[in-house]
């Protein structure tokens, strides 16, 4: 790695966030500074879409914990893309078994699961949520595939878009190579 940094001036991003539900402390709080007049926050549901919607070739899901809900979630995004590849990584597909019918909906519109990292607690994994559309765009925050971070927690991140986002796609893809397909694990 260099220790130099660098970004190009036609990269952008935006606060995205997912708000606790009404009433809130927070958005009161919000409310109370004037300031909050003046910028706009990108909810987390619109930015994963707006993600699926402009991806062409490559819809890349990395988030480590999933639910019936969040497993329905990625379902909506896979199935609104038109990108070729589809694919979802997390931390233990094992997650996947409570998820009910949405487990058979994920895994038919996904074209593959990754698991990095497995139940094994001891082994290398990762916390990290990202959502990468073709190297182009991607979000980098805190929300996972679950309903708490859908509709109820205070998730934030950043939608990046432009030449920035080349070293998430960087990071993306060295964590796919080595990540365990769903399809291959137990054949030879």
């Amino acid at each position: 790695m260099s220790d130099k940094f660098s970004a190009s001036p036609k990269t952008t991003a935006r606060l995205v966030v997912t708000m606790p539900p009404e009433p809130s402390h927070l958005a009161d709080a919000l409310a109370a500074n004037i300031a909050s007049d003046y910028i706009a926050l990108t909810r987390t549901t619109d930015a994963f879409q707006h993600l699926a919607s402009i991806a062409s070739e490559r819809l890349t899901v990395l988030i480590p914990y999933i639910d019936r809900v969040g497993a329905a979630w990625a379902t909506e995004l896979f199935e609104k893309t038109k990108a070729k590849e589809k694919i979802l990584i997390l931390r233990d597909a094992s997650q996947l078994r409570s998820c009910g019918a949405e487990q058979t909906r994920v895994e038919e519109s996904a074209t593959q699961i990754l698991d990095y990292g497995g139940d094994d607690l001891s082994s290398e994994t990762f916390h990290a949520k990202i959502v990468l559309a073709d190297g182009v765009a991607a979000y980098v925050g805190s929300a996972n595939l679950l309903r708490r971070s859908k509709s109820t927690n205070l998730e934030c991140g950043m939608l990046v878009e432009g030449p920035a986002v080349g070293a998430v796609k960087v990071l993306v893809d060295a964590v796919t190579s080595i990540s365990n397909d769903l399809n291959q694990i137990g054949k030879p």
